[in-house]
């Protein structure tokens, strides 16, 4: 046992062990390529002296003391694991950017909904039975359709020209079951009062939307854009959901700048991609027909080429900020309904914010950018808050002290990201700015309108339009926010130097007049 033990506790097993560790943990970083080859070179020379140099001074003499050459063995053994465990690291981080990556398959959930106190309990049981569906997701429909077909045959789909017919329809008998997209199943409690507790969905079916490939660019090199894309549904970040921050990031990584883009997710525009066909919609609906409908549409608003661009779920994305160590930020002072010092209470949580400095963690900032129903201008400040916090988590995710927290940031993105920039795009990023340590000037502007406008046409398909009879409020584009927004990034893209002009926008979240640390 004596023999046994001695041999485990050898020097020369210990440095075998060392070394197989340093290997691995040297290679693994390797393979990563985040680590410029300046600090990568230097690290591997410095772990091997030190693996050789304890290997050395753990010779038993006779003129060493056994506590000393104990200690150094112990310290031999802590280096192989912090090795390891930098190893286990670096895979993580790996795995992760690999996960995120290259885009994926968008997934629509349509469900198949019948009323609460029906006798129907299965797909089946609705074999001969009549089925109805909005007029105005007609591809998704038709998809379903088929599927439908597959499990109980032919099957007859009356089309109405309104949810709210729809609705009607269901709740008078006209039709048994409605064939309606997952997500607007909360938007019909608008039209009938409890709608949700008097229906049961009872069958999910599952569409999916190729991936949109990316327009590559060379990332450390020349500018380039990104569609950023916020949503705020649970699950995994490839189910589908319409897009309530839409925002377009120019970064040029020669100037160090970036510039956000912030377009109202009520603007009223010419959509791409519904049924096909174009017409005039608000932009969050441009995601019926997923992501890439949402991109040509911002495309052709704003006269780009985007090369890429960046999803994340907004509520599992605030995580970001706990693993950054929280961020601050100086909140402007807003119009508050009923008050004139500019303090608010935020609707979710019941946080009380005021004008000034503050520092929040996920859970404070979550409510700060969701909340709307305070301010006079509305939807509008929420559109500016959710384009602050942005920019601190990107000014904070560019500072030196990013690299200490790496692991922690990969962990909180990992179910709420998901990019087209590929794999070796993005650890090139990570390298070069590792490599330079360089801070990033991040300026921002706010598309604006008149957010006042009723239409009651919420999409045209070929000659006909679906209508909601209450009509929805839009907002009508400002042409001179557009032709600025445009000139800003012409200007990134040149790479010349853009400072945003607060006087020509309504955005009181420029650099100059915000604080992020």
């Amino acid at each position: 046992m004596k023999k046994l033990i001695k041999i485990l506790i050898s020097r020369r097993l210990l440095l075998v062990i060392t070394l197989l560790a340093a290997v691995f943990f040297c290679f693994v970083a390797y393979e990563l390529s985040i680590l410029p080859l300046k600090y990568f070179i230097p690290m591997v020379i410095i772990i091997f002296l030190l693996t050789f140099l304890l290997y050395r001074l753990s010779k038993d003499r006779d003129h060493c003391h056994p506590v000393r050459v104990t200690i150094i063995k112990l310290l031999n053994v802590v280096l192989a694991i912090v090795l390891v465990i930098g190893s286990l690291s670096f895979m993580k981080g790996s795995h992760f950017i690999s996960d995120i990556t290259g885009g994926s398959e968008e997934i629509i959930e349509m469900d198949v909904v019948v009323l609460k106190d029906s006798s129907y309990q299965s797909i089946q049981d609705l074999k001969e039975q009549s089925f109805g569906a909005a007029h105005g997701d007609a591809v998704n429909v038709n998809k379903t359709e088929a599927m439908i077909e597959d499990d109980i045959g032919d099957i007859d789909v009356t089309s109405y020209q309104s949810n709210t017919e729809l609705v009607q329809a269901l709740l008078n008998h006209d039709i048994e079951a409605m064939i309606v997209k997952d997500v607007d199943l909360d938007s019909f409690d608008s039209i009938e009062d409890n709608f949700h507790e008097k229906i049961r969905i009872i069958q999910k079916y599952s569409i999916k939307l190729a991936s949109v490939k990316a327009n590559s660019a060379k990332v450390t090199q020349e500018p380039f854009i990104v569609f950023i894309s916020g949503r705020d549904k649970e699950g995994p970040i490839s189910t589908f959901s319409l897009s309530d921050v839409n925002m377009i990031a120019t970064i040029n990584p020669t100037t160090k700048q970036v510039l956000l883009i912030s377009i109202p997710r009520d603007y009223y525009v010419d959509i791409e991609g519904i049924d096909g066909v174009v017409g005039k919609d608000k932009l969050t609906h441009s995601a019926k027909g997923g992501i890439e409908a949402t991109i040509k549409t911002v495309e052709n608003l704003m006269d780009i080429d985007m090369n890429y661009y960046a999803k994340f779920n907004f509520t599992s994305f605030m995580n970001v900020i706990d693993a950054l160590g929280g961020i601050e930020v100086t909140v402007p002072k807003y119009d508050v309904i009923g008050r004139d010092d500019g303090v608010f209470t935020t609707r979710l949580d019941k946080y009380t914010i005021a004008p000034g400095k503050q520092t929040f963690d996920s859970k404070h900032a979550l409510s700060f950018v969701r909340e709307r129903y305070a301010f006079v201008d509305g939807d509008e400040v929420r559109g500016k808050n959710q384009m602050l916090m942005l920019k601190a988590i990107i000014k904070k995710c560019c500072s030196p002290s990013i690299i200490t927290r790496m692991d922690s940031v990969f962990e909180s993105l990992s179910d709420s990201f998901e990019t087209n920039l590929s794999a070796s795009e993005i650890k090139s990023l990570i390298n070069m700015q590792i490599n330079d340590m360089a801070s990033w000037d991040v300026q921002s502007y706010r598309l604006t309108g008149d957010p006042s406008q009723r239409t009651f046409e919420l999409a045209t398909v070929g000659d006909i339009s679906a209508v909601n009879a209450n009509g929805v409020y839009v907002t009508q584009p400002d042409e001179a926010s557009i032709a600025q927004a445009k000139e800003y990034i012409q200007t990134v893209m040149n790479g010349d130097i853009v400072k945003v002009d607060t006087d020509s926008s309504d955005d009181s979240t420029s650099v100059d007049d915000t604080t992020v640390e």
